[in-house]
């Protein structure tokens, strides 16, 4: 969940890996996966080992998103302000 809400953010590609099974006393969940820049896992492994893999479009994905998630239209720079130290 939290790499599909960074990638929707963003409005990236992303790539998220992870190990599965247990070394020592530590167990890890897997959960490797591509996500695209709308937050829509393209791939994914779930708890098993394996590689999450993806053919994308990165652009087509971008602008996709970009119709859907317009938050960056949003920005209203005129109120921001330079500091300087």
């Amino acid at each position: 969940m939290y790499d599909q809400a960074h990638a929707a953010e963003k409005q990236v590609v992303l790539a998220s890996s992870n190990q599965t099974g247990t070394m020592g006393g530590m167990r890890f969940l897997g959960q490797s996966k591509v996500v695209g820049p709308g937050g829509d896992i393209l791939a994914r492994t779930c708890a098993k080992p394996g590689l999450a893999v993806a053919e994308v479009d990165i652009a087509g994905e971008r602008d996709r998103a970009r119709c859907i998630l317009r938050h960056l239209d949003e920005r209203r720079p005129t109120t921001w302000r330079e500091i300087r130290s």
